[in-house]
């Protein structure tokens, strides 16, 4: 049944990938939209916060791992790695894996409010494979839009980079090594809004079928290694080898999208790639001789941005759309973070056919998601990684990071996850 207000085009954005029920996060995969509306959240959000952005450092916390209604959250999320699989732990403030600290936003001129919606206005959003539409559908946050929401689905960012060079789209989420890319081609978009995992990210280095000679990252030298370019595969690496003091100058790259770096790793063409989840799980069943060496838990690793254009903040109708729908996306993380099991059973199990074992353990292994202020704690590590970029010759030169996010909606988010 279709959401009222909803609106969603089947088509074809980067490598043939149709609009279908999957669910992308950087790696991190979202139940699909099946379960019963009486497990949902019912609140409709109907912020009315008014307030600069300056204000935001004296809201709620937003710490990706600490910031919760009640403190303590019933989650399936509170086992190492290596752990048993649980779906009835107690996930707590405890974590410590480094995440953004609830830090002041830079004052902007902008009132952050959440305002009603004139008539008529329509929200253009680049999708993940139906991940942002999902996370709404699950969390019971996709009804009664005051507005209508037109979804476009993308595989990675770079497609979604076009399209919004193209005029086609408002708004969207995307990693963040695209937002370094578009901000080096002067594309006209902003960080609005941050979520970030609380343990780990969804992609690591596995080593193809057969290969025990790869133990980290400094095996890598002299080594074939398969990823796709521009996107949080190429970041993941750019930052383990430099860890190591190594470059991509010192490997073999193989540049394969995303969803090919499988069969370029059972067809022998490299030694070991980055891949992400679940593709990862899906790989290691079918080759039981393959094996994952490392996963990656640096922030920028297991952060996703939303994104928005000029002259779409600029609208005042839009700009009001989009409060709206960045409340909304908070409350549904909220409720998520409750509700592990939708995550674990409606799309590693039920979509992607892994084992409720398995699925148990990457839930656990991931930890919780929740927004933070921006740039925050995240400011640093993405300047790192876009001179890392420019060192590598990716991008001509190295930018300021700074000036590709807009914090005007930090007291919005803060005083709604607070809520």
């Amino acid at each position: 049944m279709r959401t009222p207000g909803v609106t969603t085009h089947p088509r074809r954005f980067g490598h043939g990938v149709r609009l279908i029920s999957l669910t992308v996060l950087a790696g991190t995969f979202v139940a699909s939209c099946s379960s019963d509306a009486s497990t949902r959240a019912t609140d409709a959000p109907t912020s009315t916060v008014a307030a600069s952005a300056s204000s935001a450092a004296t809201t709620a916390p937003t710490d990706p791992v600490t910031a919760s209604s009640p403190a303590t959250e019933a989650s399936t999320t509170d086992s190492t790695a290596d752990s048993p699989p649980s779906t009835t732990t107690t996930d707590t403030a405890s974590d410590t894996t480094a995440a953004p600290a609830t830090t002041a936003a830079e004052t902007t001129t902008v009132p952050v409010t959440a305002p009603p919606v004139p008539a008529g206005v329509t929200l253009r959003i680049g999708d993940q494979l139906d991940y942002l539409k999902t996370v709404l559908g699950e969390a019971g946050q996709d009804q009664d839009f005051p507005y209508t929401v037109d979804y476009a689905a993308f595989v990675g960012g770079p497609p979604m980079l076009q399209a919004f060079q193209g005029g086609a789209l408002d708004a969207g989420f995307i990693g963040t090594t695209p937002l370094i890319f578009a901000q080096s081609a002067g594309l006209d978009l902003v960080g609005i809004a941050g979520w970030a995992s609380s343990k780990q990210g969804g992609y690591g280095l596995v080593t193809a079928p057969g290969h025990d000679d790869i133990s980290g990252w400094a095996d890598l030298k002299g080594k074939t290694v398969a990823f796709q370019k521009g996107t949080a595969g190429e970041a993941v690496l750019l930052e383990a080898l430099d860890a190591v003091g190594l470059t991509e100058d010192d490997i073999n790259v193989v540049d394969v999208p995303q969803i090919s770096v499988t069969a370029t790793l059972e067809g022998g063409s490299a030694d070991a790639g980055i891949q992400t989840e679940p593709l990862t799980s899906a790989y290691l069943a079918n080759d039981p001789t393959a094996k994952l060496v490392i996963k990656a838990a640096a922030l920028p690793d297991r952060t996703s941005v939303l994104i928005s254009t000029t002259e779409a903040l600029t609208d005042a109708g839009k700009s009001a759309a989009l409060a709206d729908y960045i409340t909304r996306l908070v409350r549904a993380f909220a409720y998520l973070r409750d509700h592990q099991d939708l995550i674990a059973q409606g799309v590693y199990v039920k979509t992607y056919g892994l084992t409720p074992e398995r699925a148990a353990e990457l839930v656990a292994e991931n930890g919780v998601t929740n927004f933070f202020q921006i740039p925050g704690d995240l400011l640093e590590p993405q300047q790192h990684l876009a001179d890392l970029f420019a060192k590598s010759g990716q991008i001509p030169s190295t930018v300021d990071v700074s000036a590709s996010f807009d914090p005007r909606f930090n007291a919005l988010v803060a005083a709604t996850q607070g809520s």
